[in-house]
């Protein structure tokens, strides 16, 4: 069951630098302890990453102190993207292994530092900072002699040309990190955990350190380890990356809560939303469409496909999903198309869709959307993650598994599949009409047997059908709502001799 609650704007996330990035929150802390190193390192391995994280849990949290490297405070966001990391001092750039790390300096909404290491044959070393790894231009060039060490990381692999490196995956800022599939362009975010994503006081876990394991030569995977702070928790991740067509990410987690933790959100995403064809007029855009995700698709316990369009709504709210060991959840792009934005710049028609895999049985609990009202594409108004029903207790351990699809959408090779979803003012007075085009092989010998199954909570369906359209193997149901309150929660999906030929569309309307 779905249902909504509004309010007030917490810290959802974060907000977007531009038009072509999936951007990141405001969050200013200083550099965390480092750990003690000798000349020969130290040993590594994620065992010794858990333990390390388990024995943080046991200690009271310290919130960072404010500030964070001072060097290059002040710049604007123009001032920040001109500075350019010097290629051969990127990890591994001494090496034939097609990947490389490169890193980011302290700046703008990312001023605090953290160490990064290298893991060679099971021993740690600190990748070593010199200023001189930046070409900072004009006239911070003499401020950047000031910073002392990196506030992120990407890697870099052949994503679209055998000839070129590009990148594949970004960690910066709190728990956050991104990635795409070939041929896109960034977009939405994902984060090691979310803590009351969309509601007030939000909290940000932070991964503190970062473990990068040199990548045999050949080699088609790169890992990247993670110590994970918080109030409520720490935490140890490892990710196993692999790039291709689609980027996966092999997500392996544990957990070690400081308190009882009911508000924990696994495997979050963040996007943005800000209106579409189904929206109407949008006041004084020349656009069709501004969004970097357009629905949420699931992949229910049961094997039911569901597809919820995203809203922009007037106030804020929280859906719910209710399931067990779901077998999929994702925030989707299916509008691919130019046309279907009509923005050469930002291209929204190429950002990544992003599927989650749970590994193993995750129990009971819930896909939760947060979506927050917004009048800017800056804002990234959109939040997924699943919560467990049970809480987390303080003291104990909960291990994580799952994989992250970076690409084109996973859901709907079977099953019809929603391609868009309109709504607005009946011709009779008082009632609202909605129509949702659905597309797949299955429709592709025609309607014959057909059935619309139509549920409608706050409201009463008038009339409905189901028409072809003109397009091979897609399909326009339509129906008419009288509602009855300020809000209906409405369903729908195709059949044929009564068993379900199409993914289940969930739509939640508010006057």
């Amino acid at each position: 069951m779905e249902f909504a609650s509004v309010s007030r704007r917490g810290a959802l996330g974060t907000l977007s630098l531009g038009a072509l990035m999936a951007m990141l929150p405001r969050l200013v802390a200083a550099q965390p302890a480092p750990v003690k190193t000798s000349g020969d390192g130290e040993a590594f391995s994620p065992e010794i990453l858990r333990d390390l994280a388990q024995s943080l849990a046991r200690k009271p949290y310290r919130a960072p102190a404010t500030g964070g490297d001072k060097g290059l405070a002040g710049l604007t966001y123009d001032d920040y993207f001109r500075i350019r990391f010097r290629g051969e001092h990127a990890l591994w750039a001494d090496r034939p292994a097609p990947f490389r790390a490169e890193f980011f300096p302290p700046a703008y909404l990312y001023p605090r530092v953290f160490p990064i290491y290298e893991v060679e044959g099971g021993v740690a070393r600190p990748v070593p900072f010199d200023p001189a790894m930046f070409d900072v231009p004009g006239e911070h060039g003499d401020a950047a002699k000031a910073i002392g060490g990196f506030s992120g990381l990407r890697l870099l692999w052949p994503l679209n040309r055998a000839d070129k490196l590009d990148e594949i995956a970004v960690f910066q800022g709190a728990s956050y990190f991104r990635s795409l599939g070939r041929d896109q362009f960034y977009g939405l975010s994902s984060r090691g955990l979310a803590i009351g994503a969309g509601e007030p006081n939000e909290e940000f876990p932070s991964f503190e350190r970062f473990w990068l394991e040199r990548p045999a030569d050949g080699a088609e995977t790169v890992v990247v380890h993670a110590l994970m702070d918080s109030p409520s928790c720490t935490g140890a991740y490892s990710f196993t990356i692999r790039p291709g067509q689609t980027v996966t990410f092999d997500v392996a987690a544990t957990i070690f809560p400081r308190v009882k933790m009911t508000k924990m959100g696994v495997a979050a995403q963040s996007s943005m939303f800000l209106f579409n064809v189904s929206d109407g007029p949008r006041g004084d855009d020349f656009r069709t469409a501004v969004h970097d995700s357009d629905g949420l698709a699931m992949l229910t316990g049961t094997g039911e496909q569901i597809w919820r369009p995203l809203t922009n709504p007037t106030a804020h709210r929280l859906s719910y999903f209710q399931d067990e060991n779901p077998r999929g959840f994702g925030l989707v792009q299916r509008a691919r198309r130019l046309e279907d934005y009509g923005d050469l710049e930002a291209r929204y028609d190429l950002r990544p869709s992003l599927w989650v895999e749970p590994q193993g049985d995750w129990g009971k609990g819930a896909v939760v959307l947060a979506e927050l009202a917004t009048r800017k594409e800056s804002d990234d108004n959109i939040a997924v993650f699943w919560r467990p029903e049970k809480a987390w207790e303080a003291g104990s351990r909960v291990d994580l598994s799952y994989r992250l699809h970076w690409g084109v959408e996973r859901l709907g090779d079977g099953e019809a599949r929603v391609v868009r979803t309109r709504t607005g003012a009946d011709t009779q007075d008082g009632l609202r009409m909605f129509t949702i085009d659905l597309s797949g092989p299955m429709l592709a010998d025609g309607l014959d047997g057909v059935k619309l199954d139509i549920e409608a909570r706050g409201g009463e369906t008038t009339w409905s059908n189901i028409t072809p359209y003109p397009r091979a193997a897609t399909a326009r149901a339509a129906f008419g709502l009288k509602p009855t309150g300020k809000q209906a929660e409405l369903s729908l999906r195709l059949t044929r001799d009564g068993k379900p030929i199409s993914e289940t569309w969930r739509y939640l309307w508010t006057a």
